[in-house]
């Protein structure tokens, strides 16, 4: 817009000045906002090239990508080489139960165990953290040579496998099958790698008497209990926990992880439990479910300098010379874990 403006010193010569003005719509076509940048070649080349179908390849290739490294790495780990701790072969004494025991007149007593290597669920196996093939093969004669010295039931309950969920959480199915369908008055769960250190040991030396005790369970590292070896008495109360416990779905992990859940799952029933004074006991774990501790060859040479001061050494935690049952939860190497265990049993 131009604005004209007259000299007072000089009327006839005029001074003209150009002043834009804010910009005003002169009819409806025209618009408030500036024209939009056009889309950089790079930009559109992206969206050219992206569709559904190269989406749909890029995921598949991650997800491969991540089984395969899972795969390679937990290889890795179950031929990882150990040895025996130095107190495997040191013995120290185990606490006895502090309550009275039945020692004998305990009626049908039953152990169970089941295995995944007989499971119709190839997927489920092939991603699965830790490879448990061969390993109930390793203890099962263990377990039957000690049933058959004091006269026990032995069970494989592999059979009872539920593929929707982790190979572990089926322990409740085979407890559950031998209260109901095999009469047993005290069934023993164990994990496939637990071996019987000391077939002497019989277990009517830690149930209990007191016919309102129902569950017996040791401890774990970290707090709370170890779901690996439990015993159960054949009443209405074991039979609802096992139905609790099987129940509590929002525990159970995806397949393929190094943990199930039931653990966590039995921990947090047992901490909210109202009644847990009235019908539960946990011994000290030597009892009955003694944590094996291995080394690698590195790791013995420094243990050796200070194993006094290991937090194992004597501990009533960890399987020393002469308690009954050794556990190995923890070790991806189960197959060479399990035969240093059963070279030293007796």
């Amino acid at each position: 817009m131009a604005i004209s403006m007259e000299n007072p010193q000089d009327p006839g010569n005029a001074v003209v000045i150009e002043k834009e003005l804010p910009y005003t719509a002169q009819n409806k076509h025209d618009s408030y906002y500036p024209l939009k940048r056009k889309p950089s070649r790079t930009f559109l080349y992206i969206r050219n090239r992206v569709n559904t179908s190269n989406i749909t390849v890029t995921m598949l290739s991650a997800v491969l990508s991540i089984l395969l490294f899972h795969r390679v790495f937990s290889l890795y780990m179950s031929h990882r080489r150990w040895i025996n701790a130095p107190i495997t072969y040191m013995e120290r004494p185990c606490q006895k139960p502090q309550y009275e025991t039945l020692q004998s007149d305990a009626g049908r007593i039953c152990i169970t165990t089941l295995t995944d290597s007989k499971s119709s669920s190839l997927f489920q196996r092939f991603i699965r953290w830790r490879n448990f093939d061969g390993i109930l093969e390793l203890t099962w004669q263990n377990k039957i040579d000690y049933a058959r010295k004091h006269g026990y039931q032995l069970f494989d309950g592999s059979d009872l496998i539920d593929t929707t969920r982790p190979p572990a959480w089926s322990k409740i199915l085979a407890v559950a099958q031998l209260m109901d369908e095999d009469k047993c008055d005290w069934i023993m769960w164990t994990d496939a790698d637990t071996v019987v250190m000391n077939s002497d040991q019989k277990i009517e030396n830690f149930l209990p008497s007191d016919p309102s005790k129902h569950l017996l369970v040791g401890s774990d590292n970290g707090g709370g209990y170890n779901s690996g070896v439990f015993l159960l008495r054949n009443t209405e109360w074991s039979r609802q926990f096992l139905s609790d416990w099987w129940d509590m779905r929002s525990f159970v992990r995806p397949p393929g992880m190094a943990l199930s859940g039931d653990n966590n799952a039995m921990k947090a029933l047992l901490r909210d439990m109202p009644d847990f004074q009235e019908h539960v006991l946990s011994p000290t774990r030597c009892t009955f479910n003694s944590f094996a501790k291995f080394l690698t060859f590195s790791q013995q040479l420094t243990v050796m300098e200070n194993l006094k001061e290991q937090p194992w050494y004597a501990s009533q935690d960890y399987y020393h010379k002469g308690d009954f049952l050794a556990h190995t939860p923890g070790y991806d190497n189960k197959a060479n874990c399990l035969h240093l265990l059963l070279q030293e049993a007796s």
